[in-house]
C-alpha cells in the first residue's frame, strides 16, 4: 500500500531535486504518464471554468506552493503556502473568488514518473485578477493515491510572494 501523500511530500520534493533516471523496476507505463497529465489538465480546467469542486477533486490531502522569486537560484526561493484539512477544502473557492477570472494555456514540457511520484513541467501563458504571465515554467508535484494521481504542490520560478 502506498504511503499517504502527507508522508510522501518530502520524498516527492527530493525527487524534484534529483531528476536522475529511474531504476528499471520503477518505470511507469505510458498510461501512467497520460493519467498524470490529465490530473494537471483537470486542475486547470476547473480553474478556467470557475469550478472549485473540480479543482478540489484533483488535490491531495495536503498542498504546497513554492515560488522562485524570479530566480533559478535556490537561495532566493520562497515558501508560499501549505494547506491541509479545512484550509485545503476551502482554498479552491477562495482562490477563484479572489483571483478570478482565471485564464491559462498550458503546454506540457516534461513528465517524469517514479513509482507513486510524478513531476509535470509546463510552460504557461495566462492571467488572473492579480497578474499576467507568458511562457512561465511551472513544476507540478503529484502522488498516486488509491490508484489516482493527486496534485500535492507546485513551484513557479517567475513569481514572488506579495510584499
Amino acid at each position: 500500500m502506498p504511503a499517504p501523500l502527507s508522508f510522501a511530500l518530502p520524498r516527492l520534493l527530493l525527487l524534484a531535486a534529483s531528476l536522475g533516471p529511474a531504476p528499471a523496476g520503477a518505470k511507469s507505463s505510458p498510461a501512467d504518464s497520460a493519467s498524470v497529465v490529465q490530473a494537471v489538465e483537470e486542475y486547470h480546467a476547473g480553474l478556467r471554468a470557475n469550478a472549485p469542486e473540480r479543482v478540489a477533486a484533483v488535490l491531495g490531502p495536503s498542498f504546497t506552493m513554492f515560488n522562485g522569486n524570479h530566480s533559478g537560484d535556490p537561495h532566493a526561493w520562497q515558501a508560499h503556502l501549505y494547506l491541509t484539512g479545512k484550509d485545503l477544502a476551502q482554498w479552491p473557492a477562495a482562490f477563484l473568488r479572489e483571483a478570478g477570472p482565471y485564464e491559462n494555456q498550458v503546454e506540457v514540457v516534461r513528465v517524469h514518473l517514479r513509482g507513486d511520484a510524478a513531476l509535470v513541467v509546463t510552460e504557461e501563458t495566462g492571467r488572473n485578477r492579480f497578474r499576467r504571465w507568458q511562457g512561465e515554467l511551472v513544476t507540478y508535484f503529484l502522488g498516486r493515491e488509491h490508484g489516482g494521481w493527486r496534485l500535492v504542490g507546485f513551484f513557479i520560478r517567475d513569481i514572488a510572494n506579495p510584499a
